[in-house]
């Protein structure tokens, strides 16, 4: 039941580690691979696409693994949680990772539909008073240390009447229309528990991981 958390954050804000490999060499993305590679153990941007799944899938330090294979009428999905891996300062009661496919479309167009990957790591915190003292400082820091990463950021904040319920920012880089990161603090509420997330937006195009929506596409 934990994945259903994961999995409703694309609504809601909608608008690896492997051995030594190439890394993509586009300098206008420098500042998301270093990003990727410094929160993600199973590195999208490192080697091949079928590279990073394998080792998302055959990583040990994954458990309570859920794998969805791609159908005619549903999308991959892969879930599972961290036993000992965790990126952040902070020290949460557990991490869980999803990697999501979703189709989206082209906002300039009633037909264009494209297939990504929406790769989300979730730190989950308690929500008292330590919690959310703990969460803001490691959302202000991260935000600190990532926006200097990137051409373009953009932050909203989550409300329910009054209340502060989650805020996100969105980081860009030059001739995309989607931002490929996003850093994002929200409450679950059923839980009684806060979520940190970092989500990577992707998708693969001959065994190589690209970033969707390009300002300029081929027709």
């Amino acid at each position: 039941m934990r994945k259903h958390h994961i999995l409703v954050i694309f609504l809601s804000f909608s608008a690896f580690v492997i051995q030594a490999q190439h890394r993509p060499v586009d300098p206008t993305q420098q500042g998301l691979y270093k990003f990727a590679d410094e929160y993600f153990r199973s590195d999208p941007f490192k080697g091949q696409f079928s590279d990073f799944l394998k080792h998302l899938i055959n990583d040990p330090d994954i458990t309570d693994k859920i794998i969805q294979k791609r159908t005619d009428t549903s999308f991959y999905t892969f879930f599972g949680s961290y036993k000992t891996y965790n990126p952040f300062f902070i020290k949460p009661k557990r991490i869980e990772v999803l990697l999501q496919e979703m189709a989206i479309a082209y906002s300039d167009s009633a037909k264009a539909v494209d297939t990504i990957f929406q790769y989300q790591l979730v730190a989950y915190l308690d929500d008292d008073k330590k919690g959310r003292e703990d969460l803001k400082k490691e959302f202000e820091k991260m935000h600190r240390q990532t926006q200097r990463k990137f051409f373009d950021t953009g932050y909203k904040e989550m409300s329910k009447g009054n209340e502060i319920t989650g805020a996100y920012h969105n980081y860009f880089v030059p001739y995309y229309s989607l931002a490929p990161a996003t850093i994002l603090w929200m409450e679950a509420k059923d839980k009684h528990e806060l979520m940190l997330n970092i989500t990577l937006r992707f998708r693969a195009d001959q065994n190589e991981t690209v970033l969707p929506m390009p300002f300029y596409r081929a027709k």
